[in-house]
């Protein structure tokens, strides 16, 4: 599929051409048009390589289109440093996407284990409340929280819509705001919780969300500045990770 896909983007771009009249970027969206239904264009920009367009797409994939529209590149873009360190200027990207994506989330969709004492630093985690790892990490959420750590929890159900876990998520996300901690933290253990739904349950949306950040397995920790960690971390090396003294 994502080859016959990039074939696509491929004829696409081949059509294209840059008139005296009319943007490079719109041009660019013009060229990728007949891709509008499959993978809408979220944005065209500059890229940070000369003579690229960076193309982001509503997957959350990244393009980079050369000027005459030609050809394009699939893939990760770095820069070598003066001090000949890499920079991934894709991920660096990506980073700032999340951050947005992020914080258009309403506070009331997430559930949240406050730190305790001051907040030095906070942590976006996407969860699932039947994985091994996962379960291991909330053990540990008390201790994550007396370092001075909020955790932020987003609901990823790994098997998806229809799951049982799924359907003991939407319980949780659907019960009372006051009633979800206690819940979160009962289902995590692997007592059964009541079953409840509701139309307005936003665990189905925040799994599209991690899957569109590139989240493919849990937990999944998404740090103040964007980076995502896939897979469990313990209390003190997260604390170490976030710049959190012990």
């Amino acid at each position: 599929m994502r080859k016959i896909f990039f074939t696509i983007v491929a004829m696409a771009l081949l059509s294209f051409n840059v008139s005296a009249d009319e943007s490079k970027g719109a041009a660019i969206r013009s060229a990728l048009s007949a891709l509008n239904s499959q993978v809408p264009i979220v944005a065209v920009a500059d890229a940070q390589f000369p003579g690229l367009y960076e193309v982001t797409l509503a997957s959350g994939e990244k393009l980079y289109v050369n000027e005459a529209g030609s050809h394009f590149v699939v893939g990760e873009i770095y820069k070598v440093q003066s001090d000949g360190r890499l920079v991934n200027l894709t991920e660096e990207g990506k980073k700032e996407d999340r951050i947005a994506q992020l914080a258009a989330i309403e506070p009331q969709d997430m559930i949240v284990f406050p730190a305790i004492g001051e907040t030095k630093a906070h942590l976006t985690v996407f969860t699932d409340t039947d994985c091994f790892y996962c379960r291991k990490l909330h053990k540990e959420i008390a201790q994550i929280n007396e370092r001075g750590i909020e955790v932020r929890y987003l609901a990823f159900p790994r098997a998806g819509a229809g799951s049982k876990t799924h359907r003991v998520m939407d319980s949780i996300w659907c019960a009372d705001k006051a009633d979800q901690q206690a819940l979160f933290t009962k289902a995590k253990s692997g007592q059964a919780i009541p079953s409840l739904s509701c139309d307005n349950s936003p665990v189905m949306s925040q799994y599209a969300l991690g899957q569109k950040m590139g989240v493919t397995g849990t937990p999944a920790l998404v740090l103040q500045n964007g980076t995502l960690v896939p897979g469990y971390m313990p209390a003190a090396q997260l604390a170490k990770m976030l710049g959190v003294a012990n």
